[in-house]
């Protein structure tokens, strides 16, 4: 793998250099000079190209073999015939690894995309702890000049690289550690305020030096590790980072808590119930989601959508049976489920002075009291779900409108996205019914 420090944004990785491999499809053989890179366009992921002779090979699936390797499911995408040699593109669909993946090591290597947003001060959070695992994290150098680009022209790049290793440096294996990896992708992106997974694992040894590591195995991809969740593009549209507000401790201690609920989850799935972690990061994908679309009325309906299944899961586990049963029917509105969580968690939900402008807006539409954010998102929600002639008047706004009625949505958004993170910080804050 080439030098990380020079990576560039949206710079498509070499991760297995040239050499020869053979592309094999019903029966015919593409022998030639292959390699593999991870690209970041058109979607993040891991790529095969290979130049070899001219074979009836067609889009579709097809298999990748090579030195070191081994056998990969790939998909043939893009095919064309140069100079008589036939050119061969595509995704892989299965995993290639190298190394002693059942090895002992003394550190999971990996990096991280587009994580973190102010450059010029560090985040406060260089290591994380759960029991006796630490996750040290590290800002690239360069890190100014990447958001700096990535400003400018959005896109994808390297930002972190960290290392996982436990009670202090003592060998563990790799299937030791996969259990940190999915909470540690849901716990970043939910820093980030969307989705930046870890990518490159690798295991590695300390030298005789205890300074140069030996690579032990590398591992792209698996299913049930990243590029399975989709990266989220930089754009303006993903908030600003908002942990550099809180300490370490803070910090650590919501990591910890995103552990609990995988354990919780773990428990749960192998008593045949349902698993609190999978429901989590669904409301959690869905939050994220709202940072990568465009219009703005598609991400008040995601941001709802999150913070009602946020509230439900919440009801579930405070509430008795019967509670939690009327909860969930049709008798209780989307509007009151979200206001309940809010109050439940002391989250108030009054339109602050820095939102003036929503509230300027909503005085005029002749709404019951009071003029909170909980009904504001539920206000543009309905006009858009409930689409018609008059109820668009409020996603489009009329020339009687004090403020523009974008500008009112965009405020809504804004503590819409509050109410979801503040939600879950504060979960611990519940109380039982």
């Amino acid at each position: 793998m080439s030098d990380p420090t020079e990576w560039e944004p949206n710079e498509d990785i070499n991760i297995v250099p040239k050499g020869d491999m053979k592309l094999v499809q019903a029966g015919e053989i593409c022998s030639g000079k292959g390699s593999i890179d991870f690209r970041w366009l058109p979607t993040p992921g891991y790529y095969f190209i290979i130049r070899g002779e001219d074979k009836k090979i067609t889009p579709g699936d097809a298999v990748l073999n090579g030195n070191g390797i081994g056998t990969i499911d790939v998909t043939v995408r893009w095919i064309k015939n140069e100079g008589g040699n036939l050119i061969c593109e595509g995704p892989l669909r299965g995993q290639f690894k190298y190394g002693d993946e059942n090895g002992e090591i003394d550190y999971l290597h990996f990096f991280i995309p587009n994580f973190g947003i102010n450059s010029n001060v560090p985040l406060p959070l260089e290591f994380i702890t759960y029991k006796n695992w630490e996750v040290r994290l590290k800002q690239f150098k360069n890190i100014k000049s990447l958001f700096e680009t990535l400003d400018k022209k959005g896109g994808y790049a390297f930002t972190y690289e960290c290392l996982i290793t436990y009670n202090g440096v003592s060998p563990f294996t790799w299937d030791q550690a996969q259990f940190l990896i999915g909470p540690l992708r849901l716990f970043l992106s939910f820093i980030r305020g969307a989705i930046c997974s870890p990518l490159f694992f690798s295991g590695l040894k300390a030298g005789p030096d205890g300074e140069n590591y030996i690579p032990v195995f590398g591992i792209h991809p698996k299913s049930s590790l990243p590029p399975k969740w989709p990266l989220s593009r930089w754009t303006a549209s993903i908030p600003p980072l908002w942990c550099d507000e809180h300490s370490h401790q803070y910090l650590n201690d919501a990591f910890n808590r995103f552990m609990d609920f995988y354990t919780m989850g773990e428990l749960a799935s192998s008593n045949g119930d349902v698993n609190v972690f999978d429901h989590l990061e669904v409301i959690l994908d869905t939050y994220f989601e709202a940072s990568m679309v465009t219009f703005g009325t598609t991400v008040i309906m995601l941001t709802q959508s999150a913070l009602e299944a946020l509230a439900s899961m919440q009801a579930e586990i405070l509430m008795c049976g019967i509670c939690f049963k009327y909860f969930s029917s049709k008798a209780i509105s989307a509007e009151n489920k979200i206001k309940w969580m809010l109050n439940n968690l002391h989250i108030p939900t009054y339109i602050p002075p820095e939102a003036k402008e929503l509230q300027d807006y909503l005085n005029g539409k002749g709404l019951a009291r009071p003029l909170n954010g909980v009904r504001a998102i539920t206000y543009f929600r309905n006009a858009i779900i409930h689409g018609n002639a008059e109820s668009l008047h409020r996603i489009f706004g009329t020339s009687e409108d004090p403020v523009p009625s974008e500008e009112a949505m965009n405020k809504t958004i804004i503590l819409g996205r509050m109410y979801c993170r503040v939600s879950y910080l504060a979960s611990d804050k519940a109380e039982i019914v």
